[in-house]
């Protein structure tokens, strides 16, 4: 055992090669494992940012769908107020004219 102001024995020059090889593997293998590490954080970023990509285009289409469906509701509900509006007007003309004939003022009308 060596002590603590003992200086180191030098190595013979097998052993030298035999550390260098090993820090050159050592090192080595960090930059496979760096490597790695770096393709998986670009393969979450692109994952990440497409995810993000389809949520803005399901969200684009769900306001396109509503802004149709929308425009066609309101059309729709004006079809139906403009042909009961019609009833109403034609059910009041018939009811009018049927009150003005009680009272002997107007004619009979042929409707069709």
């Amino acid at each position: 055992m060596q002590k603590k102001n003992e200086p180191k024995k030098p190595l013979n020059p097998e052993e030298r090669l035999q550390a260098s090889v090993a820090r050159d593997v050592k090192i080595r293998q960090l930059e496979e494992h760096q490597k790695i590490q770096s393709n998986s954080v670009a393969t979450a970023k692109w994952e990440e940012a497409l995810c993000l990509k389809d949520e803005l285009a399901a969200k684009k289409r769900l306001e396109e769908q509503t802004s149709v469906d929308s425009r066609l509701m309101k059309t729709i509900n004006k079809a139906t107020r403009r042909a009961r509006l019609e009833e109403l007007y034609k059910f009041d003309e018939i009811r009018y004219e049927e009150e003005l004939s009680a009272l002997g003022l107007a004619f009979r009308r042929d409707r069709s």
